[in-house]
């Protein structure tokens, strides 16, 4: 009995082998070819993005969105475009590409991490609130204060004029994420001059619908300014 089961047992390892092995074949090439075509995607969707033509930009755009939706879009590369809209001459393609991201995140819940990790690796912008021009020169002498290193991590957007019954300067944010990232800003603006207290709203029913991720505000008080600032 058992000279015939070795036979047997070493006739069904062979028959196992003849049929695995096509089809380990297969499953590789299979997964080659998908992500050949991933790359094939991501690059054609590079090439849109950044051509010359506004036409073409729009429809790398939405080939974006698409590619996003179905996670064929690395963290790395959504940073990677995100800086280069943020750089471009086209002023639309920034809140193009923003727009895709968060249409994607409906319906992908995937996708809206991404965003937030692609995000935390730009500079974090800062929005200024002044009452006057004077703050408004203040903030600019004080970020000339900052190391370089320092100063590369925020982009200024703009200024805006608000007033409010405050006295202190407050530096606003509106997700929990950036809780951290809120703390490092208001100690660099305060190692210059400018003490800051952090203003946590992220828990505010609809707050992180008013700006997107690694995005902050900076309202000034009633408090004197650094004499520094003059």
């Amino acid at each position: 009995m058992s000279n015939l089961g070795k036979p047997f047992r070493e006739t069904l390892v062979q028959l196992l082998a003849t049929v695995m092995i096509p089809i380990s074949v297969a499953g590789t090439g299979l997964y080659y070819t998908r992500w050949q075509q991933n790359l094939n995607d991501l690059k054609t969707m590079i090439d849109l993005v950044s051509d010359p033509n506004a036409e073409k930009r729009k429809y790398g755009v939405a080939m974006f969105e698409y590619l996003l939706k179905n996670d064929k879009v690395p963290v790395e590369f959504v940073a990677a475009q995100l800086a280069y809209a943020n750089s471009s001459s086209d002023k639309e393609l920034l809140p193009l590409m923003e727009q895709a991201l968060i249409k994607a995140s409906a319906e992908n819940a995937k996708v809206a991490d991404t965003y937030r990790q692609a995000l935390e690796r730009m500079p974090s912008r800062l929005f200024v609130l002044t009452s006057d021009e004077s703050q408004r020169t203040c903030v600019r002498l004080l970020m000339g204060k900052m190391k370089d290193t320092e100063r590369s991590g925020i982009v200024l957007p703009g200024f805006g004029r608000a007033t409010w019954a405050g006295t202190n300067h407050e530096l606003r944010v509106y997700h929990a994420t950036d809780a951290a990232r809120a703390n490092e800003i208001a100690t660099l603006f305060t190692n210059v001059g400018l003490p800051l207290v952090v203003k946590d709203l992220s828990a505010i029913p609809g707050a992180a619908d008013k700006t997107r991720p690694n995005s902050f505000e900076l309202w000034f008080g009633s408090a004197p300014l650094p004499a520094s600032c003059g």
